[in-house]
């Protein structure tokens, strides 16, 4: 898709359909000083008729008025004035993208409006993220006619008089490298565990990594024995595809090689949950239980992209966690690379024991600081649902640069305590460590597991568990693999610095 910018007035763009965002409870049409008569005439008549409400992502499609040359117009709400953010733009752009595609509409226009502190960088990136994102569509499998895989191939951003189409042409720019890895991620998460079992995934992350000009190192499992990593090793012995283990490393323009940014990210590429097998019920959905890792990838893949001048690092440890002869029993215990042994009383508990190897090689880089993601615990659904992620961490410092990025991005963040007390739930009578608790608290309980192997410097963990996949399609995201994450650790990056010096708790 092409996505362009356009200083011209709305009456001089050429498209299938014109895009306008309205607001809630208006009676004319907002920045109505900027669109054609006609238009604003229709609008305020829809407006004062309730036909149109300007309810957020609400559209309504109406037949162009004259003196447009455009067949139809889409009218879509942002809702009301005082609440408009960057994100309300980068949704109400995606459902008009959607719907546009939806019809078979191959070009529109959307104009570019600056709400109060936006800048119009931040605007076109926000509008190109909303298009990519929105018009999204997993195709690999469907067997579709050519018309039917027609989608919106061109966009046009028009810049009002005083708003910098260069500013708006950059910004869209950056928006658009960033929403393409995350689509990239949604890709790797969508696809079926048959075709992305550890070699396999492994493999798209190399080949990506190579375009991209990241160094990329792929251990096997014979390697992974001698690194004394157990803990990957034990959760995929029941797969007939062996686990594997990534690492990536970028280092920007300037960038000092030391004391980097390391992200990690979890890599179950399917998830029956082992001898403590699963409920039917969704199980299929369990492919997207590699989706921390995913979006691992498509960070450093933006990173690069973009040409940011810091040094960040990827570890993700991938691994397919099935029942079978060989797999690990509930019982077992296993040494992690750190040293610390772990009972494993729950096999489905598999995430946090590949990690727990994962954060422990993390600490061989000396790392200014460590974020993790994982689709971790149901827990974290029933407590906080499919909006945030959950953020559990050691240090203040790195907690607010993860929310603060998360403001900006609206991959959406709460914090949950992370208290000595829940350090007891996990701690085993016949090991160091055991891989469950008591039932309760099961998202903070598992991250008190992880920070057991996060060493002693500044570390932090989003449990993605209800945020990496969406059931229905919603603004930009589409129904299936979200690629959560991917513009969250891209932030955190283009805007890092030093942390303060801060204890970790």
């Amino acid at each position: 898709m092409k996505i362009t910018t356009s200083p011209k007035s709305l009456e001089q763009q050429t498209a299938q359909v014109l895009a306008l965002p309205i607001l809630e409870q208006a009676t004319v049409p907002p920045w109505g000083q900027r669109w054609p008569a006609s238009v604003r005439a229709a609008v305020s008549r829809l407006l004062k008729d309730k036909d149109a409400t300007g309810k957020l992502n609400e559209l309504v499609a109406i037949p162009a008025p004259a003196g447009l040359k455009a067949d139809w117009v889409f009218l879509v709400g942002v809702g009301k004035l005082d609440e408009l953010v960057l994100d309300r733009l980068r949704q109400a752009v995606a459902v008009a993208a959607r719907r546009a595609q939806a019809q078979k509409r191959t070009s529109l226009v959307f104009p570019v409006v600056l709400g109060q502190g936006m800048t119009a960088g931040e605007v076109g990136q926000a509008l190109a993220e909303g298009i990519h994102l929105g018009t999204y569509r997993y195709l690999e499998f469907k067997s579709l006619k050519r018309e039917e895989r027609s989608a919106l191939t061109q966009v046009t951003l028009a810049a009002a008089r005083g708003v910098s189409s260069a500013a708006v042409a950059t910004g869209a720019a950056r928006g658009t490298t960033i929403a393409e890895a995350a689509c990239f991620a949604r890709d790797l998460i969508n696809r079926p565990s048959n075709l992305k079992y550890p070699q396999a995934i492994a493999a798209d992350v190399q080949a990506m990594a190579r375009r991209a000009k990241i160094a990329c190192r792929v251990y096997q499992k014979a390697e992974l024995v001698k690194m004394g990593m157990a803990c990957i090793v034990a959760v995929g012995q029941g797969s007939v595809h062996p686990p594997v283990f990534v690492t990536l490393e970028y280092a920007g323009p300037g960038a000092k090689r030391q004391n980097p940014l390391v992200f990690v990210g979890k890599g179950i590429t399917f998830d029956s949950g082992g001898i403590s097998i699963k409920p039917s019920d969704k199980m299929d959905q369990m492919k997207y239980d590699m989706s921390g890792g995913a979006a691992v990838a498509g960070a450093l893949r933006a990173i690069a992209a973009l040409k940011l001048p810091v040094h960040v690092v990827g570890l993700i440890p991938f691994s397919e966690n099935l029942p079978g002869g060989a797999a690990q029993r509930p019982g077992d215990i296993i040494r992690a690379y750190r040293g610390k042994t772990i009972e494993v009383l729950n096999t489905d508990a598999e995430g946090r024991l590949v990690l727990a190897d994962a954060l422990g090689y993390a600490q061989r880089y000396k790392p200014a600081a460590v974020v993790d993601l994982a689709t971790l615990t149901g827990a974290c659904v029933v407590a906080l649902g499919h909006y945030p992620s959950g953020l559990l961490s050691n240090h203040d410092g790195l907690t607010q640069r993860v929310k603060a990025a998360a403001d900006r991005t609206q991959e959406r963040v709460w914090e949950l305590p992370l208290w000595p007390e829940y350090s007891d739930h996990v701690k085993s009578e016949v090991a160091d460590l055991k891989n469950v608790g008591d039932g309760s608290g099961g998202t903070i309980t598992a991250a008190a597991f992880l920070k057991e192997f996060a060493g002693d410097g500044p570390w932090a963990h989003l449990d993605i568990a209800g945020v990496a996949w969406s059931e229905k399609d919603r603004a930009y995201l589409a129904r299936g693999g979200t690629g959560f994450g991917v513009r969250l650790l891209t932030e955190l990056a283009a805007s890092w610095a030093p942390l303060p010096s801060s204890t970790t708790r």
